[in-house]
């Protein structure tokens, strides 16, 4: 009987047991909350999920949701100095150390869905990464997402169906020289606000407004205050996981190639997740008495003189380099998506 125990105990000891403790460990930061209605968490947690497996267990992924570690500025230059492993960013994580790859927020430019899974096909963001490696030479380019998909004018009290409707209404923003340019372009008065700051701004008329998408009015609660969503898509969402080059030479070959591989794997899934996710929330949003619009042809013309006039803006500012380099992928992408 004594052992028949011994026998049992020691194979719940055995299966309990990690089949293989970690030999390494990767810390990887994002932005959102600790949610499976996020998409960065969403990723984040297939990436976790595939690394750990694949690897067999020689590399622990440790998740740091929520900016828990800084700002975007503040998490790529931990990257840069190899104290964080990993983040994933929008372009916001990027133009502090190269401003002209703000390009990327320029408005009108991306016409629709299939020019920008081609465009993630593409070696537009090969280039870009090759670019911000020249700047911080630790942080290498893992994997392209659809880091939150098309940015549109979300109001809490009057419907935006044109730009006219857009005078004088107060308009959140980042702290971004081209997005406030933009919607002072528009007619609109551009708010910076904080992101952790939002929900009491257009609770309170802080601002009448701001420019995200319907998953994020969904998942942040924004719903509460704003009432009406106008889809003029101005400006698509990329996101982008950097990783520590120094920690990933640390790593065998093989390893080294599951990490990268997970990336990959986790962008994909991250992409997939908010397409979905997209249809969810706008039906979400109007089931709970929101209203979407749709603009009408005359009525998205309105908003398109603010496309050149976006592009003459940035030409004097940053030069007309990165802007080449983005027409030129962006016909190429249409070209290969069948798109006029």
């Amino acid at each position: 009987m004594r052992s028949s125990r011994l026998f049992i105990i020691a194979v719940v000891l055995f299966f309990a047991a990690p089949l293989q403790a970690a030999e390494f460990t990767m810390m990887l930061s994002h932005a959102g909350p600790a949610s499976d209605i996020n998409d960065d968490y969403v990723g984040a947690t297939a990436i976790k999920s595939y690394i750990e497996e694949k690897s067999q267990g020689k590399v622990e992924v440790e998740i740091y949701p929520g900016n828990q570690l800084g700002n975007y500025q503040e998490v790529m230059e931990q990257v840069q100095a190899d104290a964080v492993q990993a983040v994933h960013t929008s372009i916001a994580g990027i133009t502090p150390f190269m401003p002209e790859l703000a390009v990327l927020d320029l408005q009108y430019v991306i016409p629709g869905d299939e020019v920008v899974y081609k465009l993630m096909e593409g070696d537009f963001f090969d280039q870009m990464g090759e670019a911000v490696k020249s700047k911080l030479s630790n942080v290498v380019l893992a994997g392209v997402s659809d880091g939150g998909r098309w940015r549109s004018f979300y109001t809490t009290d009057k419907q935006i169906k044109s730009a006219a409707d857009m005078k004088g209404m107060k308009i959140r923003t980042i702290n971004s020289p081209l997005q406030q340019e933009f919607v002072n372009k528009l007619g609109g008065s551009a708010t910076p606000v904080s992101w952790g700051e939002l929900y009491t701004a257009l609770a309170t008329g802080v601002v009448d407004g701001t420019k995200n998408a319907t998953p994020d009015i969904i998942s942040n609660k924004f719903n509460e205050s704003i009432k009406f969503g106008t889809l003029d898509r101005h400006t698509f969402l990329f996101g982008f996981y950097w990783v520590s080059e120094a920690w990933l030479k640390t790593l065998p070959e093989d390893t080294r190639q599951v990490v990268l591989d997970g990336f990959v794997h986790g962008s994909a899934v991250q992409t997939k997740f908010n397409k979905n996710q997209e249809d969810i929330a706008n039906k979400t949003f109007v089931d709970g008495g929101g209203v979407i619009y749709e603009p009408n042809a005359e009525e998205r013309e309105s908003f398109l003189f603010a496309r050149d006039a976006m592009m003459d803006w940035y030409k004097g500012k940053y030069g007309d380099k990165w802007l080449n380099v983005l027409i030129t992928a962006v016909d190429k992408a249409k070209m290969e998506a069948g798109v006029k």
